[in-house]
């Protein structure tokens, strides 16, 4: 399989959870703050000692994540300290916000990503080519919350023709239409922040194969020039595949800033949210499903190139 591809799927694997929990005690503030809610500030000291003993906030961190783990391995993700519900249903309630946003923003990119960089890479020094140049370089600099309070102030303020939060309208049906019209900025935002990198390497490994021998060859005997682009896009297709693998951790990243923005009501919002209550419980779950679909992604990635590329398939067959 796709070495490259699972060195940097690697860094969102679940074994990484050992130093996230030890990064996120290691920030200012008591772990136990959560369990406080609003009476943080009349309890006395020996009452905040009496929480932290009773969660067991006061032992040692590699004993409280021994504890954590081996509940986790149990199919218990425990209960959230600040809402004082089960992790596992809070994230049931969060994960298909985040997956429709992640299925709907890439569904676009590489849509969006093939067409551009396909209609560039065939035309080398076209005024296309040198366009798509100069538009992966302006839409991958564009800070995703500039680009988002940017879309809240036209489409939703001047406008209002948009909601500029949420993932349902307070006096709407809360039906499909009305969930739509809500996904629109946020998906725009994470597309329009990536697609231009993702054609832009496109193109370039377009216009690598239409310089190779093949291709010359194959217009010499005058074979049709869509079939030409179709062999071309296929063997151009895989090294994408592979760039695509090795940047989903990063497009996570990214989109739990837009979530946060548009308090669309995913994981990133989440998790977001749990970091600023220390809610470690909660914050450990969708830290672990996050990595979970990451790894998932990067598997369906990386068994597309397997089906694509017959020189990893030898690979396979001869090992």
């Amino acid at each position: 399989m796709d070495w490259e591809a699972h060195d940097v799927g690697d860094f969102s694997s679940p074994h990484r959870e050992l130093p996230l929990f030890f990064i996120m005690h290691a920030g200012p503030g008591s772990s136990a703050t959560a369990y406080y809610g609003g009476n943080a500030q009349t309890l006395t000291a020996s009452e905040k000692e009496r929480i932290s003993e009773e969660f067991g906030l006061d032992r040692p961190l590699i004993i409280q994540y021994g504890s954590w783990l081996k509940e986790t391995m149990n199919g218990n993700l425990g209960m959230s300290a600040k809402e004082g519900r089960p992790v596992a249903l809070i994230l049931g309630e969060r994960l298909p916000n985040t997956l429709l946003l992640f299925g709907v923003s890439m569904f676009f990119i590489i849509i969006g990503s093939i067409w551009l960089g396909m209609a560039a890479g065939v035309k080398p020094g076209s005024l296309l080519d040198r366009g798509l140049s100069m538009f992966s370089i302006a839409s991958s600099s564009i800070p995703p919350f500039w680009l988002g309070i940017l879309f809240i102030y036209l489409f939703s303020v001047t406008l209002g023709v948009l909601p500029s939060s949420g993932t349902r309208s307070l006096i709407g049906d809360g039906g499909f239409f009305d969930k739509i019209r809500h996904l629109i900025m946020p998906a725009s935002v994470i597309v329009l922040t990536h697609v231009g990198l993702y054609a832009r390497f496109l193109q370039e490994s377009v216009k690598t194969e239409i310089e190779s021998y093949y291709v010359m060859t194959a217009r010499a005997n005058g074979v049709d020039e869509r079939e030409i682009r179709i062999g071309v896009l296929r063997n151009a297709f895989i090294p994408y595949l592979n760039y695509l693998g090795m940047t989903i951790p990063s497009f996570f990243g990214g989109s739990v800033i837009v979530e946060a923005l548009f308090a669309w009501s995913g994981l990133g919002q989440l998790l977001i949210k749990s970091i600023m209550v220390k809610d470690y419980p909660l914050l450990m779950g969708g830290i672990m499903l996050t990595c979970l679909i990451v790894v998932i992604t990067l598997f369906v990635i990386d068994v597309l190139m397997f089906m694509l590329d017959p020189k990893l398939r030898r690979g396979e067959l001869g090992g």
